[in-house]
């Protein structure tokens, strides 16, 4: 997404997304990924964002992977996670063609409103010059991108001040191209160094 999608031309970019289960993120900082200290930078799914919430298989309680992700929504909106569809494609099917439905707007702005103080938090460490957002995400910013981006403005420093933009993911299937990027780019940086 940094080089190819929504992320082009941000020199500091945060990436949030959802998948199956849990909550993953990645950071760009001065145009490269930062990976902290031991490759483990960034694990907002561990960010607490609900002090009476669900417990999370960190041993905490309430942590964005387990109040953000389809599980939650599904749960939320009363739905029974069955085995025909996986429960990303379930909750985004419920969001996207059943959003009139009042319990999938409350489940789905109850996420949102999660969603938007974690990334608040994240607005008032990192001060990102973008947001973008995957999985679920995408598709909870996509049915109501003022109340998430009101949410982020309201509880962060940045977002009082000014704003950050937040986007979805274009690419289809960022993490492939990520990877295929990353197994590349030794070839790319330096061609004939890569055939010694």
């Amino acid at each position: 997404e940094h080089r190819h999608g929504a992320g082009r031309g941000s020199r500091d970019l945060l990436c949030v997304a959802t998948g199956h289960r849990g909550v993953g993120g990645a950071l760009v900082l001065d145009g490269r990924l930062h990976s902290g200290s031991s490759g483990l930078a960034l694990e907002v799914g561990h960010l607490p964002v609900s002090s009476g919430g669900r417990p999370c298989h960190c041993g905490s309680r309430g942590c964005l992977d387990v109040e953000t992700d389809p599980l939650a929504f599904l749960t939320a909106a009363g739905r029974a996670p069955g085995p025909e569809v996986s429960l990303l494609k379930h909750a985004d099917t419920l969001i996207r063609e059943h959003y009139d439905d009042p319990a999938v707007r409350a489940a789905a702005e109850s996420l949102i409103d999660r969603l938007g103080l974690g990334l608040a938090g994240l607005v008032n460490i990192l001060n990102p010059d973008r947001i973008i957002l995957g999985g679920l995400h995408g598709t909870l910013l996509d049915a109501d991108p003022d109340r998430l981006r009101a949410v982020v403005a309201d509880r962060s420093l940045w977002g009082r001040s000014g704003s950050v933009p937040i986007l979805p993911c274009t690419l289809a299937h960022n993490s492939l191209v990520g990877a295929a990027e990353l197994a590349w780019q030794p070839v790319l940086d330096d061609p004939l160094g890569a055939l010694a």
